[in-house]
């Protein structure tokens, strides 16, 4: 929901001449302000409702049914769910890097082009999840592009799915909003979670994971008898996944934009320090929006910083565990997907402080210059 805050204008005067010449020249400071001056556009705000929706179960001495769901698969990527580091990278090969994430998880990263890009989480040696997206990627039984409808048709799709671990039961309820855009499907002691494009009403990525990571990471709202893990985030070394976030958007921007025929942007390291300092301030001042009270408007942080630009766009998100989610609700929001796609933008640079992301953008070619603030996701 956006909040638009007006002033009043107070009414009144005498002199009905000294008011009409103060309006013709408000007008005239306008008109060259819109023609020669950055322009900017402020969106709704998306709301992420990830943060910890969960409530124990007091009320029903009857235990809900345990969902068990479909029969694991026994070919694509989620066959490694269980296994070891090794063994994926054995039939893969070594990752292009090794990224710290939150959960005390690390991530192989698999950045293919076009063809697909992967983010393995290992927990002490163990393949826990793996999220992909790319048509070159096989995530068997469902494909990347598969229409949501073609889903519905042949999975078991139900708003309320049960987990059991350790005598501990757990309850996740799906929104009628995830029951169009991330669903969840159990395949026996695994998990499908189906990122869809809202836009194509097609698949755009999965992540396959354990019922430990999902207990853990607990993505939707929750009801539980028994014992909840804590949800610490506060990690030793934070700067570090900041930055791995950081690189993952940037890799998989250039992904997206690639399998669309778009050009891949550059980053711009300079503009990564203004889009981090933003999600810094955000953080440190509890605020969240494109316009920080203290450091203004992306064009007032880009002009501090010297950076010369002929175009510029601001995408920001907050609450999210991991980058794919990020990513996921940017391109499901208009304003956003169509900043990540425009062709004519040539550099990003993203900055992300704990649980803020920003990603700004620029055009570097000559034309009029003008500014973007997308909506925040939040």
């Amino acid at each position: 929901m956006c909040i638009i805050k007006r002033k009043k204008i107070k009414r009144g005067g005498s002199n009905m001449k000294v008011f009409l010449r103060i309006m013709v020249v408000l007008v005239t400071i306008f008109l060259i302000g819109f023609y020669s001056g950055p322009s900017i556009q402020e969106n709704e705000i998306l709301d992420n409702e990830f943060s910890d929706l969960s409530r124990q179960d007091s009320k029903s001495n009857t235990p809900p049914e345990i969902s068990d769901g479909l029969t694991r698969p026994k070919s694509g990527l989620s066959i490694y769910i269980g296994k070891s580091a090794e063994s994926f990278t054995g039939d893969w090969g070594e990752p292009d890097r090794i990224d710290p994430g939150q959960f005390k998880l690390d991530w192989m990263i698999y950045n293919r082009g076009p063809e697909g890009y992967m983010q393995v989480a290992l927990k002490n040696g163990v393949v826990r999840g793996i999220f992909a997206f790319g048509e070159g990627l096989d995530v068997s039984p469902y494909y990347i592009g598969q229409p949501i409808d073609e889903i519905y048709r042949f999975s078991m799709i139900n708003s309320e799915i049960v987990v059991e671990n350790n005598d501990n039961v757990y309850q996740f309820e799906l929104s009628e909003q995830d029951l169009q855009t991330r669903l969840l499907i159990p395949f026996g002691d695994i998990f499908a979670q189906i990122l869809v494009d809202e836009f194509t009403g097609k698949v755009l990525g999965i992540y396959y994971l354990d019922k430990e990571t999902l207990i853990e990471q607990r993505p939707y709202e929750l009801v539980y008898r028994g014992e909840l893990p804590p949800l610490d985030l506060k990690e030793d070394y934070q700067r570090e996944i900041d930055a791995a976030n950081e690189q993952q958007i940037f890799d998989m921007t250039n992904v997206l934009r690639t399998q669309r025929g778009l050009n891949e942007m550059n980053w711009e390291e300079d503009v990564a320090k203004v889009a981090r300092g933003h999600s810094e301030n955000m953080y440190e001042d509890s605020f969240f929006a494109n316009e920080s009270p203290t450091e203004g408007t992306l064009a007032d942080r880009l002009t501090e910083m010297g950076i010369s630009f002929q175009e510029a766009s601001e995408n920001i998100a907050s609450n999210y565990h991991h980058s794919f989610a990020v990513m996921h609700a940017w391109m499901n929001s208009s304003v956003h997907r169509e900043t990540l796609l425009k062709e004519e933008f040539t550099h990003l640079g993203v900055g992300v402080y704990q649980l803020y992301f920003t990603q700004d953008f620029i055009k570097n070619t000559k034309s009029e210059s003008s500014v973007n603030e997308n909506a925040s996701a939040q």
